[in-house]
């Protein structure tokens, strides 16, 4: 028999995750997954802040392999990301451009930041 005064266990899990403040805004118990423009922000910024190798760029961007390969292809692609080999060991480098979007969105983000 259950003690009247516990809910059951399974209403305590399940609401867990869905706690809300009162205007109706998440609590940290909740993530937010990123979207596809934050990461690609993160890449430019573990590349802009010195990150070369391939899996320093993961780490520091916090994206699996396939991913991060998949959107440094993009960024290679579209002239943001240089990638060169030496000795077999390929390194990426923010090109002008790259460096001039990473500044626009850092830019962007700091007016946000003000507005909050």
């Amino acid at each position: 028999m259950l003690n009247s005064q516990q809910p059951p266990e399974d209403s305590i899990s399940s609401s867990a995750s869905t706690f809300r403040t009162m205007n109706g805004s998440k609590l940290s118990t909740e993530k937010d997954r990123r979207s596809k423009m934050e990461m690609y922000l993160d890449i430019l910024r573990a590349i802009g802040s010195g990150a070369e190798k391939p899996t320093h760029i993961m780490y520091k961007a916090n994206l699996s392999w396939v991913v991060m390969r998949g959107f440094l292809e993009n960024l290679k692609g579209q002239g943001l990301v240089v990638e060169s080999v030496e000795d077999g060991r390929s390194t990426l480098h923010l090109s002008n451009r790259g460096y001039e979007l990473l500044n626009q969105f850092l830019v962007v983000r700091e007016y946000f930041v003000k507005i909050e």
